[in-house]
């Protein structure tokens, strides 16, 4: 009976450690997750207040290989795999990508496009301008303590009214 509860820690452990090793290795997150390193995916938000443009330079010719706006409320995910391209000489590398809700941590990377080397490459961010101010309608009804501004029925001493429609319950019910 001893050698039974002895068996439960170890297997709590090892349920413990594929959890962690399978599901938060790959969580998207703008530190890089659990496990963060440089192979690790890269997280991009973009807000209201912080629209973002994601822009990957070929740093060898200076074009823009990739450039993606991101959507506001979205997050852009990129993961480099080393050696995963089309080209060992010009694009070496494969870049996965995916667009989530922010709130999202996790998800498949469905999309790829291959890239230059880690050193022929760079990442730029571009805030790009967000949504203009919209000034309040002039025409609005603002909320005031004024006596003719409250509701019908409203009386400071409180009870029922005459100026109140009838009980709904009672005016549908026979």
């Amino acid at each position: 009976m001893s050698r039974r509860f002895t068996a439960i820690p170890f297997i709590a452990f090892l349920a413990l450690a594929a959890i962690l090793s399978t599901g938060l290795g790959g969580c998207y997150t703008p530190g890089g997750g659990l496990f963060a390193a440089s192979n690790s995916p890269f997280t991009y938000f973009s807000t209201p207040e912080y629209p973002k443009t994601f822009v990957l330079v070929n740093t060898k010719t200076g074009e823009n290989i990739f450039e993606m706006h991101i959507p506001v409320g979205k997050a852009l995910v990129v993961k480099f795999q080393q050696g995963q391209g089309d080209d060992p000489s010009m694009t070496p590398d494969l870049m996965k990508y995916g667009v989530f809700p922010i709130k999202d941590t996790s998800g498949m990377l469905t999309s790829s496009i291959t890239v230059p080397g880690s050193y022929s490459r760079r990442i730029d961010i571009f805030l790009t301008t967000g949504e203009a101010y919209t000034p309040p309608d002039e025409n609005r009804p603002i909320r005031t303590d004024k006596k003719e501004d409250r509701p019908a029925g409203w009386t400071s001493e409180g009870g029922p009214s005459d100026e109140v429609a009838p009980d709904p319950m009672k005016f549908y019910d026979p």
